[in-house]
C-alpha cells in the first residue's frame, strides 16, 4: 500500500516537473507569507534584471571569494593580540562560498520590486564578523536604543511615554 502511494506521488511529481518545463516555468517564494508561486521563467528573469538595473549592481568578472577568503585568513593571523590562536580555525570557513541571490516575489502588490535576500552564512567573513560582533558587543556594553527583542517591550516602551494633545504618534 505505502509503496503503491509512494509510486503514485512520485509520478505526480514527474508529470508536474514536465508541465513546468514545456510552458517554461518555475517556482518562486512569495514574499509575505510561505505561498509559493508559479510564474514563467522569462518573466522572472526579467524582474531580477531589472532590480539589479534600477539599483545600478554590476556584475563581477571573476569571483573574489577565494581572495577574499586569503584576505581574511591573514588579517585573522595578524590580530594574534585580539584573537587567541585556538579560536583562529574556528573564523575561516573551510569551504567559502558565494553568497547566493534569492527573490522573494510580492504577491499583493503588482509590479513591486521586493529587495532580494542575500545568505552569507557560506562567505568567507561570516564567522569574522559574527565573532567581531560578540567581541564588540560585549566590550562596549552599548545600550539597545533602536532595536527591541519583541512587541512586548515596544508595548512597556509606548506606556511610559507621556503625550500631550499637542503631540501625534507616527509608527
Amino acid at each position: 500500500m505505502h509503496n503503491t502511494l509512494h509510486k503514485r506521488i512520485q509520478h505526480n511529481l514527474h508529470q508536474i516537473k514536465n508541465i513546468l518545463q514545456q510552458n517554461k516555468l518555475t517556482f518562486a517564494r512569495a514574499d509575505k507569507s510561505k505561498t509559493m508561486v508559479i510564474i514563467n521563467k522569462n518573466t522572472l528573469k526579467q524582474k531580477i534584471d531589472n532590480f539589479i538595473q534600477e539599483n545600478h549592481i554590476t556584475c563581477l568578472n571573476k569571483d573574489p571569494t577565494n581572495l577574499y577568503q586569503k584576505q581574511i585568513q591573514q588579517a585573522i593571523q595578524k590580530c594574534n593580540i585580539l584573537i587567541d590562536k585556538q579560536i583562529n580555525k574556528y573564523l575561516l570557513n573551510m569551504k567559502p562560498m558565494t553568497p547566493q541571490l534569492k527573490v522573494y516575489l510580492k504577491t499583493h502588490k503588482d509590479n513591486q520590486p521586493k529587495p532580494p535576500v542575500i545568505n552569507n552564512i557560506q562567505a568567507p567573513s561570516y564567522k569574522v564578523a559574527r565573532f567581531t560582533n560578540r567581541k564588540l558587543r560585549d566590550l562596549l556594553n552599548l545600550p539597545y536604543v533602536y532595536s527591541t527583542e519583541n512587541s512586548q517591550e515596544v508595548t512597556e516602551e509606548l506606556l511610559k511615554l507621556h503625550i500631550n494633545e499637542n503631540m501625534r504618534l507616527i509608527t
